[in-house]
């Protein structure tokens, strides 16, 4: 058995978990669909307040404070991994798949990782955006909307931290490894769960526009599913592609505490 293999969240060490019932699959399911789920459920409530008190345009008015969603989002993914990893023998820098032994042979992965992720990240989704509207920048607006300056400036630092702790970790981290360890093969789990990691992102932001909401669920599918080949093959690159992740949220806040300022038009 090699390093890899030998960690304490691998498939061949989950299998065991698995097989004696220890690690109940609803759960694994539960965690795939729950960002999703959470995130739809926060917009449709504030929509709903927002309806109640005669806002116009109640949905997208909610979908707005999207980066309020994550940020929940994130937290209750976070407490729940440590939670179910704990009562699995896990802990969560094992589900992180931390490995200090590796860490140059690891740093050298991600860079490469991330050399790829810069020609998948973002292109995919301006090319979208061109092939629906004509226009790559038409869903800028849409998605970057104003918020009252004190809701954001908390997030300056909490959506990107708590989203480099929960998105890839839940899905490739929590998610994957355990539907291997069920026997699931490889690629079905990468799409399995690379397909809902893309279309989660229409729930965080959905507005009644199937153009717009086709494109916030497609537009990181090449980006999830290289993040899920990475992952699977060398598991303790995690920790530093959540890195490169902080690093590529960290403007979200930032863009639209510009737009509520009024230092950034679209």
């Amino acid at each position: 058995m090699n390093s890899q293999a030998a960690m304490p969240n691998s498939p061949e060490s989950l299998a065991v978990q698995v097989a004696d019932g220890r690690i109940h699959m609803g759960r694994v399911w539960g965690m795939l669909a729950v960002r999703s789920a959470l995130s739809f459920a926060l917009l449709l409530a504030l929509a709903g307040v927002f309806a109640v008190v005669g806002k116009s345009g109640a949905i997208r008015a909610a979908a707005a404070w999207w980066l309020w969603f994550v940020t929940v989002v994130n937290v209750v993914s976070i407490i729940l991994m440590a939670l179910f990893g704990r009562s699995e023998g896990v802990r969560l820098r094992d589900i992180y798949f931390v490995n200090r032994s590796t860490w140059k042979v690891d740093l050298a992965w991600a860079f490469g990782a991330i050399a790829v992720t810069a020609a998948l990240a973002q292109p995919p989704g301006l090319l979208l955006a061109k092939a629906l509207w004509g226009d790559s920048g038409h869903t800028n607006p849409m998605l970057i909307q104003a918020l009252p300056l004190a809701a954001i400036y908390p997030l300056v630092v909490l959506m990107p931290i708590t989203h480099a702790l929960a998105e890839l970790p839940t899905y490739w981290g929590y998610v994957a490894p355990r539907l291997r360890a069920t026997g699931t093969n490889r690629w079905a789990t990468i799409v399995i769960v690379g397909t809902v990691l893309s279309i989660q992102h229409m729930f965080f932001s959905f507005q009644l526009d199937w153009r717009y909401d086709l494109w916030l669920a497609l537009k990181y599918l090449p980006f999830a599913l290289w993040m899920g080949i990475v992952i699977d093959r060398r598991p303790t690159t995690l920790p530093f592609l959540m890195g490169a992740h902080f690093a590529l949220d960290a403007m979200l806040p930032v863009l639209v505490l510009m737009v509520s300022n009024g230092a950034l038009i679209f």
